[in-house]
């Protein structure tokens, strides 16, 4: 089957193999393949930026093509979104280059758009359920997106405030810039901050919300029933429970409240229904309790993605003894 330009740049040895001396090879490749040539002018502009490009190998009409390639890809996320490919592993992502990354450098040369381009838009990125993927933001901020997550990147002439909605969970590494502020906004509250590194956790299905700060300072604002916002400092941690409408601060170990970038969990002392939600995004499952007092049970302990489920629980009966059976993807737990 015959590549296109996407498959193309979301293979790693095409991207690995882009140099600064790749484009001497462009009108040659444009004979014997467009997509491949069209994949290496994008590549190489996400790789090396424009003003690098020798125009004696590039014309103004392969830079428009790259142009409607770009605003193509914005049309398709603001009106179905777009969804992040999966990648092997999540250590592997950030060698990976992603599509959408071409479409948000461009946007900000002003050669390439129009001021009538430029208006407000968004960008959408999705991870289904059992993928995580990572991205870098037009702004330069770094995020990786957790299991069955959707992040929405508002463009807006408005240099002063950056606006991402976020519905799961995502880990960002923001830019510090002193004159912008940038917000992270999900359904029970949002997060301001000028340039740190925090993990947003904010799943509806979920009955906790929470942030936590790796580094620098955060304020926590639009707090259901709540106007005082919440000012974190760096390992602490924001909870809001949804059922009781109550929130707090505790100490966190951040290391553990991101290892799911590397495919861990840990658990601690968290009821099963509610780690049942996360294997679930996991492991793209569906998990039933046959006597919902089970599901009250806490446990602690870890589940890794490279090991199976039926792994993680066993080690679940070796405190709760419990019976599971699973028919494709859908698995029923009740108590010995």
């Amino acid at each position: 089957m015959k590549k296109e330009t996407s498959d193309h740049l979301f293979d790693k040895q095409f991207k690995e193999s882009l140099t600064k001396d790749s484009l001497k090879k462009f009108p040659e490749e444009k004979t014997k393949d467009k997509e491949s040539a069209l994949a290496m002018l994008i590549g190489y502009v996400l790789k090396w930026k424009r003003r690098e490009i020798d125009h004696s190998h590039i014309g103004e009409k392969d830079f428009q093509k790259i142009k409607h390639e770009s605003l193509e890809i914005f049309r398709r996320s603001s009106s179905s979104g777009f969804t992040i490919r999966r990648l092997p592993r999540i250590a592997a992502a950030a060698s990976i280059l992603i599509i959408l990354g071409v479409a948000s450098y461009l946007l900000g040369e002003k050669h390439f758009f129009s001021p009538g381009d430029r208006q407000a838009q968004v960008i959408e990125f999705k991870t289904p359920r059992g993928q995580q993927s990572e991205v870098t933001l037009p702004d330069g901020t770094f995020v990786a997106l957790n299991y069955d997550s959707k992040l929405k990147y508002h463009i807006s002439p408005d240099k002063k405030l950056q606006e991402i909605e976020l519905v799961g969970e995502a880990y960002f590494k923001v830019t510090h810039n002193k004159s912008r502020v940038f917000r992270v906004i999900t359904p029970d509250m949002s997060v301001n901050v000028l340039g740190t590194q925090f993990d947003v956790r904010a799943y509806p299905e979920d009955n906790r919300t929470e942030t936590t700060l790796l580094k620098g300072v955060v304020e926590i604002k639009d707090i259901p029933q709540k106007e005082a916002p919440v000012m974190l400092k760096p390992g602490e941690q924001w909870r809001y429970d949804k059922s009781t409408g109550e929130d707090k601060v505790i100490q966190a170990n951040t290391n553990l409240v991101t290892t799911w970038r590397t495919g861990e969990y840990h658990f601690n002392r968290q009821p099963l229904n509610e780690i049942a939600k996360t294997l679930e995004r996991m492991y793209k499952v569906n998990i039933h309790f046959r006597d919902a007092e089970l599901g009250k049970e806490v446990f602690s302990g870890a589940a890794y993605k490279d090991d199976n489920i039926e792994k993680f629980f066993d080690l679940v009966n070796l405190t709760i003894p419990i019976k599971v059976q699973r028919d494709s993807t859908d698995i029923w737990i009740e108590r010995k």
